[in-house]
């Protein structure tokens, strides 16, 4: 996966920064589990994960509840509708977080955006903070 930065523009850029949609982009190519906030299930390969969290995925298993299970070859998920994501054992998730927003600082300073460096810069420690505190609970 490669950076936001060179996908899109500044609106999901800014969102990518603020939020855990960074750990996401580091999903694309394993298989996982996406619950939706209607209770649909949907299991299968992310493709692609935007600035919105939106998501794209390949050999689905969509489930409702009370149903049998539908397969699709392609499903795209908005956003919005995501309630949880399952994130694979093989997934660290602090290396993941830590990967994305490093290739997006660096992509930040190929696009010019020095002025809002010292913002990232912040967000990171504060993001670190975080996850120093989790591994010590």
């Amino acid at each position: 996966s490669s950076g936001i930065n060179a996908e899109y523009g500044g609106h999901e850029r800014a969102s990518f920064e603020r939020t855990l949609c960074c750990m996401l982009k580091d999903l694309e190519g394993h298989c996982t589990t996406v619950e939706l906030r209607n209770e649909i299930q949907i299991t299968g390969t992310v493709d692609h994960v935007d600035g919105h969290m939106n998501i794209s995925m390949s050999n689905v298993l969509y489930e409702k509840p009370r149903q049998l299970p539908v397969k699709f070859s392609h499903i795209k998920i908005h956003g919005k509708q995501i309630r949880f994501v399952h994130i694979p054992d093989q997934i660290n998730m602090q290396k993941a977080i830590t990967k994305q927003l490093d290739e997006n600082r660096h992509d930040n300073r190929k696009y010019g955006t020095k002025k809002r460096e010292g913002y990232i810069e912040k967000k990171r420690v504060e993001r670190q903070k975080i996850m120093d505190n989790l591994k010590q609970s």
